[in-house]
């Protein structure tokens, strides 16, 4: 008396082609991946990162001084009467009384686009509350740098924050 077995019987095509298969979806998928991070990266994100870089004892002996002055900033967006858009940064110093008559600049950065960069014109409001009006292109995550300065402030206090806009 003999049994027949009814389960299939793997050979080497089998093999070869789950091989095959699972080989070229992993690449697919990579493929894929790889595409999707090079069209999606804008590029460098400094012009000269080995100066900078040999500099950075500068820059960690900047941020220990304005650790000293104790100055804080804080920001604030919305739109103004006349419906324009308008970035409000206050700034105090380290017994929280308002700093006036500084001088201000900054630029608001799209983090995820090039080319869309705008240079801030601010005036102070308020002692101590300064004011910009902005035109965004478009909605969503920028990033804002002011530098505020004294007569014969340096360096310069620098604040940066990152901002979301409906």
């Amino acid at each position: 008396m003999t049994m027949q077995d009814s389960s299939p019987v793997i050979r080497g095509k089998h093999v070869l082609l789950a091989m095959l298969g699972l080989f070229g979806t992993v690449i697919a998928v990579n493929a894929v991946f790889v595409t999707l991070a090079i069209g999606t990266f804008t590029g460098v994100t400094t012009t000269n990162p080995f100066k900078e870089g040999l500099a950075y004892n500068e820059v960690l002996a900047a941020r220990d001084a304005q650790r000293d002055l104790g100055w804080q900033g804080e920001v604030a967006f919305g739109s103004g009467a006349d419906a324009r858009d308008r970035i409000a940064v206050t700034l105090v110093d380290g017994k929280s009384r308002p700093l006036a008559g500084l001088a201000l600049s900054g630029t608001l950065r799209r983090p995820t686009h090039g080319g869309m960069d705008q240079s801030l014109s601010w005036q102070e409001t308020a002692p101590g509350t300064y004011e910009a009006e902005v035109a965004l292109p478009e909605r969503g995550n920028w990033d804002l740098v002011v530098s505020a300065a004294r007569d014969g402030d340096s360096p310069p206090f620098e604040m940066k924050a990152r901002l979301w806009f409906k």
